[in-house]
C-alpha cells in the first residue's frame, strides 16, 4: 500500500477535530509531534493554517483551502491502493459507511455480513447518527457512503433511492386506550399519548408530512417524551399505554411474539424510501461496489418491503 505524506494526514485529522490533542489520540502520537507535523507544514506552505482565539482553534484562509486539497489527495490514494489490489483480483482497503439508527440497526447487519462474505479483504467502518448526522460526516468526508432514512435540502448532496419502508403506528398489545377501536379516525390520535423519536430523525419528518395529509398537525400530538433509541422506545411502549411511529423493520420481532401492535388509521400510509446519499461527483471505487452489490442483492428482491394484507 502506498501512503499519503504523513503531514498531511495530521493536518486533516487536526482540521477536522480543532484540537491538537484530539488529533494526536486518534493518530496515536504524542501532542508535540502533531504540532512539529502541523509547523513544518506551515513552513512548506509559508502560511498559517490555523488561528488562534484564547482556547479556541480555527482553520485560517489557507487551512481552509489547504483541506479541500488535502481531502481530494487522501480520496486519490485511497483510490489508487484500491486499482493496486484489484490488479491482483482481490478488493480490499477500507470502506467508510454511515447509517441513521432504523438502516444501522435493522437493515444493514444483513447487507454487511453478505458483503464481508463476498470481499473477506475489504474493511468495514460503520458511523452511526441521524439523517443530519450522516450529512454531516459526509461533507467532511469522514464517511464514503451514506444511507438515510429522508432527504434533505442541501444541494451539495447526491441522493439515489435504494429500499422502501412503511412507518406504522405502535402501541402495546392490549393496550385499553384502544378497547373497541378497530380503526381509528384522523382526530383520534389526538387522544393519546406519544414518545417520539428526537430532532433530526428523518422518521419524523415523514410522519410529519403524512399526519398534514390527514389533517392533523404534527404540534398537536401529546408528546410525552422524546428518545434518542428506536429500542429505548420500543420498551417504552411495552410499559405505558402510549403510541409511536416506527418503521415497520424496527418492530418485526416485537409483532410476531405479541409484544406490540401496529394500530389502524382511516387514510394513513406512511410509505417512504432509504436513500444512499453522497456529495456530487466521482465515487470511489470501494463504496461504488458496495452501492451495487446492495442494490443488486437486495433491493430488487425487495425482501425488505413490508406489504399489507
Amino acid at each position: 500500500m502506498i501512503h499519503a505524506d504523513f503531514k498531511i494526514l495530521v493536518f486533516i485529522t487536526a482540521a477536522r477535530h480543532l484540537n491538537f490533542t484530539r488529533a494526536a489520540k486518534e493518530l496515536n502520537i504524542s501532542q508535540p509531534a502533531v504540532s512539529k507535523n502541523i509547523h513544518e507544514l506551515e513552513v512548506q506552505a509559508g502560511r498559517n493554517l490555523f488561528e488562534r482565539n484564547g482556547h479556541r482553534l480555527a482553520l485560517s484562509e489557507t487551512g481552509q483551502m489547504l483541506l479541500s486539497h488535502a481531502l481530494r489527495l487522501i480520496s486519490v490514494y485511497e483510490e489508487m491502493n484500491t486499482q493496486l489490489e484489484m490488479l491482483d483480483g482481490v478488493l480490499a482497503g477500507e470502506l467508510r459507511l454511515g447509517a441513521s439508527t432504523t438502516l444501522s440497526n435493522y437493515i444493514l447487519p444483513q447487507i454487511l455480513t453478505a458483503f464481508h462474505l463476498s470481499y473477506p479483504k475489504v474493511g468495514l467502518k460503520i458511523s452511526h447518527g441521524n439523517s443530519r448526522d450522516i450529512e454531516n460526516l459526509l461533507s467532511k468526508k469522514i464517511i464514503d457512503l451514506g444511507i438515510v432514512e429522508g432527504l434533505s435540502d442541501n444541494l451539495s448532496m447526491k441522493y439515489e433511492t435504494f429500499l422502501k419502508d412503511e412507518v406504522v403506528l405502535i402501541t402495546r398489545k392490549g393496550n385499553p386506550k384502544l378497547m373497541g377501536r378497530e380503526i381509528l379516525s384522523p382526530q383520534d390520535l389526538l387522544d393519546f399519548e406519544y414518545v417520539l423519536r428526537e430532532q433530526g430523525s428523518g422518521t419524523n419528518d415523514v410522519v410529519r408530512e403524512a399526519l398534514v395529509a390527514i389533517g392533523i398537525d404534527w404540534q398537536d400530538l401529546y408528546v410525552k417524551v422524546f428518545l434518542a433509541s428506536v429500542e429505548i422506545i420500543k420498551s417504552f411502549l411495552r410499559e405505558t399505554d402510549c403510541f409511536s411511529f416506527i418503521s415497520i423493520h424496527a418492530v418485526a420481532n416485537e409483532l410476531q411474539n405479541g409484544e406490540l401492535e401496529i394500530v389502524e388509521v382511516e387514510n394513513l400510509r406512511i410509505d417512504r424510501d432509504f436513500y444512499f446519499m453522497r456529495p456530487h461527483g466521482v465515487m470511489g471505487y470501494l463504496p461504488e461496489t458496495f452501492r451495487r452489490f446492495a442494490l443488486k442483492r437486495f433491493s430488487k428482491d425487495g425482501i425488505f418491503y413490508h406489504q399489507k394484507e
